[in-house]
């Protein structure tokens, strides 16, 4: 399985930095949009969409109310509805992270509309304000690539504290494997990074403490964004929302973190005036 995860990593990462450093924003769209409709496929999927018209009827549906929010709605709305959603998920998993969600929680995740309804706006988002950050002049690009290199890095560090120090869970109703242990490592080696991307990369007039407090929020939410997923592939009991990426399960499995660290940190940059 890590032999499978480090053969796929391989290709794939440098093919996503080329994208990111090479492409316009425009271009770079296009694949996002791939990306999020894969997503969305894995998504309908995983709460029982399984015969073909169907997942095809809501496809063309989350498709084009996607395309009418990102082409029609100013970005300051789109990006506030995603952290609104994101500040609602993190207050569930606070409150239920080491107790069963409640009946009538549990059947509102279960619920078709809901769900379509929470992907649309959560995919969009993410599109939206990786298209948005990617804009900014001179440091777009490398501000999108500092976000994700981030999550991956936070992701590494968490697996490897957690399987070497791990003994206080998380959040064991939610996700069993994950401990504070492993929060800790995603935050240290995501820190380090940060600090050599200040140091070397960055321009802006934030100070390296407000960055390194940027960066610590950004791995934060996209803890968040990991255990999101897993309510929703425990509430329909699926281990991976897909097999498309080996050793790595699908590509929602890839980007949930990312849903949520994304529109996070680009608002979070803007509100602190790092850009």
């Amino acid at each position: 399985m890590l032999k499978q995860r480090l053969i796929t990593a391989a290709i794939l990462i440098p093919l996503v930095v080329w994208a990111l450093l090479a492409l316009s924003t425009e271009s770079l769209s296009y694949g996002l949009g791939l990306v999020a409709l894969l997503a969305a496929w894995e998504w309908l999927q995983l709460m029982g969409f399984k015969q073909k018209y169907q997942l095809a009827l809501v496809m063309v549906a989350m498709l084009l109310t996607g395309y009418l929010a990102l082409f029609y709605l100013p970005i300051k709305v789109l990006l506030a509805v995603t952290l609104l959603i994101w500040f609602s998920a993190s207050i569930i998993i606070l409150l239920f992270a080491h107790k069963p969600l409640p009946e009538n929680l549990l059947n509102l995740f279960k619920t078709p509309l809901f769900v379509v309804i929470i992907a649309t706006v959560v995919l969009t988002g993410f599109v939206a304000s990786a298209r948005y950050l990617h804009s900014f002049p001179e440091q777009g690009p490398a501000l999108l690539l500092f976000v994700l290199v981030s999550v991956w890095l936070a992701d590494t560090g968490g697996y490897f504290a957690g399987k070497r120090f791990g003994k206080h869970k998380l959040a064991k109703e939610i996700s069993p494997n994950k401990t504070w242990e492993g929060v800790a490592g995603a935050l240290v080696l995501s820190g380090v990074f940060a600090t050599g991307f200040y140091l070397l990369v960055l321009e802006s007039s934030l100070s390296l403490i407000s960055w390194l407090f940027l960066t610590a929020l950004t791995v934060l939410i996209s803890i968040v964004g990991d255990l999101f997923e897993s309510v929703f592939k425990r509430c329909f009991n699926v281990k991976d929302s897909g097999q498309l990426l080996p050793g790595h399960g699908g590509i929602l499995d890839r980007i949930d973190s990312l849903l949520a660290a994304v529109p996070v940190f680009t608002v979070a940059v803007l509100l602190m005036g790092a850009y």
